[in-house]
């Protein structure tokens, strides 16, 4: 068996924390695709725990398809999709209900990456697909909601464009905590800021003009952060 180091669980939930461990350690890639894991009795001793939280646990993971559970034989790493992983181990803190100042902290860092790669890698389907969605953002800007799904399909539209599917599919999965935020920021300050800077993006990813395009889309998001903290009504915390 390989060695594998973790913690000796002593509180309640054990179940709950054997499976939080063991996912651990998949993330860590202790156990690659198609290993097979320790058996329920080498974990039960591992964990100084009973087999019936270490079974739990298993069954836990097995129902998330992160393991295959082999009758007679035991528990085996799945060769898990992309989607598995992002879905079922991507913590569980990124998901909560987050500050606006947090999602456009996150959107600074990561938008000015993104859309560099759509600048490099965009189809002429792509952009059609980044300009329909603009002008659905011009139709809809009397109405915040309408106007921030149409906003938060743009941007997911230019993660799908980066052809990175980690980009889109984490943008997936935090995709109400960025439509939320958005709605908030289009409430408080009107959409003609959003639309100006979304033509002036577009425009440069269309002539291709990579460092036009970050420097618009940093400005973009500092701009509103900065109008935000004028507008006194969010703090950082």
């Amino acid at each position: 068996m390989n060695k594998v180091t973790v913690q000796r669980v002593r509180r309640e939930r054990v179940s709950a924390q054997v499976f939080q461990q063991l996912k651990a350690r998949l993330i860590e890639g202790v156990w690659q695709a198609g290993e097979k894991l320790p058996s329920e009795g080498e974990l039960s001793e591992l964990f100084g725990v009973s087999r019936v939280s270490v079974r739990e646990a298993l069954h836990r993971l097995a129902t998330l398809g992160l393991l295959e559970t082999r009758h007679g034989e035991g528990s085996f790493v799945c060769s898990a999709s992309s989607d598995c992983y992002i879905n079922n181990l991507l913590p569980a803190l990124v998901l909560d209900r987050t500050s606006i100042y947090d999602v456009l902290e996150y959107r600074q860092t990561m938008e000015k990456g993104i859309v560099a790669l759509v600048v490099e890698k965009a189809t002429k389907a792509d952009i059609a697909i980044l300009d329909s969605y603009y002008q659905k953002m011009v139709e809809c800007k009397e109405n915040s909601t309408e106007f921030a799904h149409a906003d938060l399909d743009f941007h997911l539209a230019l993660a799908g464009a980066t052809k990175n599917q980690v980009f889109f599919k984490v943008n997936s999965i935090i995709k109400d905590i960025l439509c939320a935020s958005m709605e908030n920021i289009v409430s408080l300050l009107g959409p003609q800021d959003g639309l100006d800077f979304h033509k002036r993006i577009l425009d440069a990813i269309k002539k291709r003009d990579s460092q036009t395009a970050q420097a618009l889309m940093e400005e973009h998001v500092t701009r509103t952060i900065v109008r935000l903290r004028e507008e006194k009504r969010f703090t950082g915390d």
